[in-house]
C-alpha cells in the first residue's frame, strides 16, 4: 500500500462548500484518470480518490516488483499537476453529485445519526 495525503487547511467539518468542491475536484479527477490508468488496472494495480476529512487522500494498492510505485504515482500526479476540464465534464459530475447527494439525503439512517 501506499497512502497519500493532500491536506487542505481550510476544510471544516461544518463548511459545505469546502466539502461539495473537494467531492467535485475527486470526481473529475477520477474521470480524466479512468483512460490513462487502463492499463494499470488491467494488471491489477489499483488506486483510489478519496475525498477525506481533511482534504484528497490517493491510496495505491497491488504493487509489485516489476511496476515501480513512482511511475503508477507519477501518472496521478501529472495529472494533478495539469488539472483541467471541459464545461460538459463539470455539468455531467454536478448532476451525478447532485443525486448522490440527494440519494443520501433519503436514507433513514443517515438522518437517524
Amino acid at each position: 500500500y501506499c497512502f497519500f495525503s493532500m491536506l487542505i487547511p481550510i476544510l471544516m467539518p461544518f463548511c459545505i462548500l469546502i466539502v461539495v468542491l473537494l467531492d467535485t475536484f475527486v470526481s473529475i479527477l477520477s474521470l480524466s484518470l479512468s483512460e490513462p490508468a487502463y492499463g494499470a488496472d488491467t494488471a491489477k494495480l489499483e488506486y483510489e480518490l478519496v475525498a477525506g476529512e481533511h482534504g484528497l487522500v490517493i491510496r495505491v494498492n497491488r504493487l509489485n516488483h516489476k511496476i515501480p510505485h513512482f511511475l503508477y504515482s507519477q501518472l496521478i500526479t501529472d495529472h494533478l499537476s495539469d488539472f483541467s476540464f471541459t464545461l460538459t465534464v463539470f455539468e455531467m459530475i454536478r448532476e451525478e453529485l447532485k443525486k448522490t447527494y440527494f440519494n443520501m439525503l433519503i436514507k433513514s439512517e443517515v438522518l437517524a445519526k
